[in-house]
């Protein structure tokens, strides 16, 4: 038998060969309905030039921080200490970074009205707590965007804590905002997994059941100066044996709580005599209770809570019923809430996004429905580019999918406001992703810690205009 050890070798050889000579070949044309698009195997190593580095704006001392703490995003769920570059303090309350010259002051839109509910609640943060509620994909998981709205609410309008935390999350590994931990003998179900019980979902789209001596635990950390401490913490459940649960502040003694029985969702309230910078729950029965969260609270004040469905279009939202929602409602009694969707389901030049309008109108008026008082904002799906030759230009489908998300917000009568347009319209994300320091990855589709800190400057700016425009 003759020995065929190199043929492979030949095939990749000859195969690398013409992915290189092909880089060089322009072309764009559709062939049966595909789209065909040149490859450049090389573009990753290419340089690009940067206004920043020709500018020389900083030194090279502060360059080389910017650097690091860029490559810290990518891989944030290492050490959180390493946010410390420019104090000398054990606490970095807050980062000093460059402003970027991406994104631009654009304007809410839509059903302005109806954002006067939460204006005018504004008005009690000083003795009432005031809940935001922000629902998105993975653009805001691990508390991205969420927290850095939080922190510019809570600066303006008073109020501290995380708030809402789930009990079985996707996100620990580098959700900096809280040290989030769990034991592995929780059984759960999610709207953005499966659900193959039927369990009842809770207002985070999770639900999560003990299996026996179940533990989760919950911890500040000293990112941001408004979620270093709690005083009170708030647990919701429901269908609960009438049994006790143990509960521990800071590593204390462990303290007694009893649970309600019932259906409907219930609320335990545990107060810590001082701050407290952690708290650890403790379910010693099997299947003593449908758990859903937890809220860690200073009242009064207002409150931003991080709802994250990785890999998820938003519509998925209707397998929460809207009595559940509502019995959320009587306990977290939103002034605003935030839909911000839509990068999951931009699709080929071919998609038809008028399903996507009709179940994300049928999402928004469940939660209308649920949520009757409340102020709704609806943010456009943000610019997403795609290789065409040697450029990066923004995907078609986006701008097909930005006319439904406006469409959504027409027939819910709601406000809207569009990201794509603040980042500076079309081809931006290109600009986000070169930028120095970086605001986007090389996906040219997720922000970064930075990309995330701007857009949630461009959503608060926008939404404090328009508050104060309408006092």
């Amino acid at each position: 038998m003759d020995n065929k050890f190199k043929q492979p070798l030949y095939i990749i050889f000859l195969t690398i060969i013409f992915l290189f000579i092909s880089s060089f070949i322009k072309i764009d044309f559709k062939f049966w309905g595909l789209e065909l698009r040149n490859v450049d195997i090389l573009s990753d190593i290419k340089s690009e030039p940067s206004e920043y580095l020709q500018n020389n704006l900083f030194d090279k001392k502060h360059h080389d921080k910017l650097f690091a703490l860029n490559e810290f995003n990518f891989h944030r769920n290492k050490n959180y200490a390493a946010f410390n570059f420019f104090s000398n303090e054990s606490e970095t309350d807050v980062l000093f970074v460059p402003a970027n010259p991406q994104g631009k002051e654009e304007p809410i839109v839509g059903n302005l009205q109806q954002l006067n509910n939460f204006f005018r609640s504004l008005a009690s943060t000083n003795n009432q707590v005031v809940r935001v509620a922000h629902f998105g994909d993975s653009a805001i998981e691990g508390d991205l965007i969420t927290a850095d709205i939080r922190e510019v609410l809570q600066n303006k309008f008073g109020g501290s804590g995380v708030g809402w935390l789930g009990i079985v999350s996707q996100d620990i590994a580098f959700r900096m905002t809280t040290k989030h931990t769990f034991s592995d003998n929780w059984e759960s179900a999610a709207l953005y997994t499966n659900n193959p019980k039927g369990l009842p979902l809770g207002i985070s789209g999770e639900c999560s059941i003990p299996k026996g001596n179940a533990w989760v635990s919950y911890e500040t950390t000293r990112i941001r100066r408004n979620l270093k401490n709690f005083s009170h913490v708030r647990l919701f459940y429901s269908h609960a044996k009438n049994s006790e649960i143990y509960y521990s502040f800071d590593n204390g003694s462990k303290q007694k709580a009893t649970l309600q029985p019932g259906n409907e969702i219930q609320q335990l309230i545990v107060n810590s005599p001082r701050s407290a910078r952690s708290v650890k729950f403790e379910f010693p029965m099997k299947d003593q209770a449908y758990v859903y969260g937890v809220s860690l609270e200073n009242e009064p004040g207002i409150y931003v809570d991080n709802f994250p469905l990785r890999g998820n279009s938003g519509v998925d939202l209707q397998k929460i019923n809207v009595s559940m929602l509502r019995q959320f409602g009587k306990y977290l009694n939103y002034k605003l809430i935030i839909f911000e969707f839509g990068m999951n389901i931009a699709g080929t030049s071919r998609t038809d996004y008028s399903w996507y309008s009709r179940e994300m109108v049928k999402v928004i008026n469940d939660f209308k429905s649920a949520f009757p008082l409340t102020s709704f904002l609806l943010i456009g799906v943000h610019d997403k580019t795609m290789k065409r030759g040697n450029s990066f230009v923004t995907d078609p489908t986006i701008l097909r999918l930005l006319d439904a998300q406006k469409n959504i917000a027409d027939q819910t009568n709601i406000a809207y406001w569009s990201l794509f347009d603040a980042m500076g319209g079309e081809n931006s994300m290109s600009k986000w992703v070169n930028a120095n320091p970086p605001m986007a990855f090389k996906d040219y589709i997720h922000f970064n810690d930075q990309g995330a800190h701007k857009v949630a400057e461009l959503l608060t700016d926008a939404l404090i205009n328009q508050y104060n425009k309408s006092r």
